[in-house]
């Protein structure tokens, strides 16, 4: 059975983007929850406005929250587009072995 790219594409973006948003926004506000998440994070998306910078302005935290949403939001579609045109390759492929063997 293959898998609805768009509408799986959607709902994990979806999911995922609200997560990575929730954990920003709290390691921005808090100074000790998620900070090791973040700092992973954004070693692999960097931008001038990471939670762990000090002396940033309330601005900044917001442009810093908005930058990781959106870098979120890219890595989410490619992932699971990824991951949903491999499947249902390799199910198309299943498929096909079994209706040769019948």
């Amino acid at each position: 059975m293959k898998i609805n790219t768009r509408a799986f594409t959607i709902s994990f973006t979806v999911i995922f983007a609200v997560i990575i948003l929730i954990i920003t926004i709290w390691s921005r506000a808090s100074t000790q929850f998620g900070h090791e998440f973040i700092d992973a994070f954004n070693s692999v998306h960097p931008h001038p406005f990471r939670a762990t910078l000090s002396g940033l302005e309330v601005q900044e935290h917001v442009y810093g929250a908005l930058l990781d949403l959106f870098y979120a939001v890219i890595d989410s579609i490619l992932f699971s587009l990824s991951f949903c045109l491999i499947y249902n390759y390799i199910v198309g492929r299943g498929a096909e072995d079994n209706s040769d063997e019948a």
